[in-house]
């Protein structure tokens, strides 16, 4: 057998032909999310999906307890006390006559550092840059100079990291403190705290960067939230070991404890709900913008505007707490992915029932959802959940689509066979259950009754007369005999030139011994339909056929049978051999329709029939018993099958 015809034996199999090709499909997606994700590894429709969902895993899970020790002292719109304070109070109160316009002057968070930092603040951390000198004097950062020296190993001030153009390329700049508030016991680069996030393709922040890189000599700048954290718990200096930290963030704006800026200077609030400052003692505070006048906001998983600030309060908590999000390893997501093709695969091929192929794909997209919600929150470990998930949808649907069309393609195919070969209503009746048709299809032995029949010296006929005219006259006969099958419930087998091979029992069978009646019954109503013919035919000039008919009972193969290119549903055996061989005897006897012993026996109270004798048949050591039938008992008659 050559490989084209092995090939065409494989792809004849509709179960092979099916495993095959929703087995391509499968490896089709899998290798189109790989490429997609390896062209475009951070900006791709999966990468968004991906960010989406833990968004959504941060929404789902709440908000959490904030760590308590960090707190937040915003700047605000009702920090520029200057102007909306009454008179009264701003002489009781000097120096809230500071908070004017910003920039406020600098000697204003000198005093904020002292008394923070006097009230037993852990540590300081200015969300706020100092990059140029005080518009308000030298004075005025020596004063602030002068603070920041005495709360050396307690204070980071904030640092910015930009991208600037230069013709067709962007150079880093970085705005530092200015040497004019930098004291000299302290480096530049450990006074400044980065105040910089790298935001995802979506523009939401979720990552901090435990430090950047500042010169060629490798020199680099700690995060703002890492050095805070880092100056109050020596245990956060993991941090510098990781590239990036996954921010665990506890919730959205305000969910840290934040202050009023002023409220540092109004002696109302200091002594009230301040406690003359004891609310901050061993506290991480940081101050900085929390209204976006200063255009310091960033989405984050909570929403889509929260102040700078606020972030590096989360940072912070993640890096206290050491409680950061973990991704998973590379090569996790690869993996799922070829997993869950896998199972959405084995559901489609695995489950016969269309509707159902679709719970198992949607019972482990939700499973593995609920899974990776509960890693997340108790694991702190971010499972691949967009990419495995969504790659259940195509492979399901495409695979399942290829299994709908094939089979209705086959069912069609199906169809016009059988109605080739037998009845419409049994057609009809055979494909409401199209699983167990090919079932019945495939070959086995079953109990048939099997016709043959064929026309008297037709060989001679056509010899003597005109061949198309002959052609016509037998297209007329088949047509009008095949009819008579069909309405008896009938298989017509094929045609053997002028013969007719039929046979019940198969694919449907009611019994043999109806099976048998209907036969006998179908041939009795051929005998009928020939003589009504004749008079037709004689008139159109056609001469007159004479059939004889042979009908035998018992065990055959049927089914599907043939070749790679061609097969055909059909009979085989030696009942079959024994039924063309009964035809044939009709010659001797000089009748036209024979039955076997074993076909008398089913029909016996149903047809008026007489012995022949016994005969020798080719291929037979024992001489079968034949019956000459005459016709149907008048109170036995057998009407045909129902639709």
């Amino acid at each position: 057998m050559t490989l084209r015809e092995r090939f065409h034996l494989f792809w004849r199999n509709r179960m092979q032909r099916e495993r095959l090709v929703v087995l391509l499909l499968g490896l089709f997606w899998f290798l189109a999310f790989v490429t997609l994700q390896t062209i475009k590894p951070e900006n791709n429709f999966l990468r968004g999906l991906e960010l989406t969902s833990i968004d959504k895993r941060f929404q789902w899970r709440g908000v959490r307890e904030p760590s308590p020790e960090v707190v937040i002292v915003g700047v605000d719109q009702e920090s520029f006390t200057a102007d909306t304070f009454d008179e009264k109070l701003l002489e009781a109160n000097p120096d809230l006559r500071l908070l004017g316009t910003w920039p406020w002057p600098r000697r204003v968070h000198a005093m904020a550092l002292d008394k923070l930092l006097a009230a037993g603040a852990k540590v300081v951390a200015f969300d706020l840059l100092f990059s140029t000198p005080s518009k308000y004097g030298p004075a005025d950062d020596a004063a602030l100079r002068t603070a920041l020296e005495r709360a050396k190993g307690r204070v980071v001030v904030g640092a910015n990291r930009a991208q600037e153009p230069v013709g067709n390329y962007y150079v880093t700049k970085w705005m530092m403190p200015t040497p004019e508030v930098v004291p000299e016991s302290i480096p530049q680069l450990e006074l400044g705290g980065a105040v910089n996030y790298e935001a995802d393709a979506d523009h939401v922040v979720r990552r901090l960067f435990p430090q950047w890189p500042f010169s060629e000599a490798n020199q680099t700048v700690r995060s703002l939230s890492v050095r805070a954290a880092n100056l109050a718990s020596p245990q956060t200096a993991w941090a510098l070991s990781h590239g990036e930290i996954c921010i665990n963030f506890p919730g959205p704006e305000k969910t840290f404890e934040t202050f009023k800026f002023h409220n540092l200077f109004y002696d109302k609030t200091w002594n009230g709900k301040l406690e003359k400052g004891t609310i901050f003692k061993d506290k991480i505070v940081l101050i900085g913008p929390t209204q976006n006048f200063m255009q310091d906001s960033h989405a984050t998983p909570f929403g889509p505007a929260i102040a700078g600030v606020e972030i590096h309060a989360a940072a912070i908590s993640t890096l206290l707490r050491h409680d950061e999000l973990r991704p998973a390893p590379a090569g996790t997501e690869q993996l799922l992915m070829f997993c869950f093709t896998v199972l959405a695969v084995a559901s489609i091929l695995l489950i016969r029932n269309p509707l159902l192929k679709l719970l198992p794909p949607l019972g482990i997209a939700i499973a593995y959802v609920i899974i990776g919600q509960l890693a997340f929150v108790h694991a702190l470990f971010i499972l691949p959940l967009a990419a495995p998930v969504m790659m259940l949808a195509p492979v399901t649907l495409t695979g399942l689509a290829w299994q709908l069309l094939t089979e209705q393609l086959e069912k069609r195919r199906a169809r016009q066979a059988l109605e080739r070969q037998v009845s419409k209503e049994v057609a009809d009746e055979l494909m409401k259950e199209y699983g167990a048709l090919q079932q019945l299809l495939a070959p086995q032995e079953r109990h048939l009754v099997v016709f043959f029949s064929d026309i008297r010296n037709f060989t001679t006929l056509f010899e003597k007369g005109d061949p198309t005219q002959l052609i016509t006259q037998l297209n007329e006969y088949l047509t009008a005999m095949s009819a008579i099958v069909a309405r008896h419930g009938g298989t017509l087998d094929k045609y053997i030139g002028d013969a007719i091979m039929a046979f019940w029992g198969a694919p449907t069978s009611r019994g043999p011994a109806d099976d048998a009646l209907r036969a006998v019954s179908a041939a009795l109503e051929m005998r009928t339909e020939l003589a009504a013919l004749q008079p037709q035919w004689k008139a159109q000039g056609y001469p007159e056929i004479k059939i004889g008919i042979g009908i035998h009972a018992g065990v055959a193969l049927v089914g599907e049978v043939g070749s790679a290119q061609r097969s055909e549903y059909t009979a085989i055996g030696d009942t079959v051999n024994t039924a063309s061989r009964i035809e044939g005897i009709n010659k001797e006897t000089g009748t036209d329709l024979l039955i076997s012993e074993a076909v008398y026996s089913l029909v016996k109270d149903h047809v008026r029939a007489h012995s022949v004798g016994e005969y020798a048949l080719k291929g037979r050591a024992e001489k079968v018993a034949l019956h000459r039938v005459d016709g149907l008992l008048p109170e036995k008659e057998l009407r045909p099958m129902p639709a």
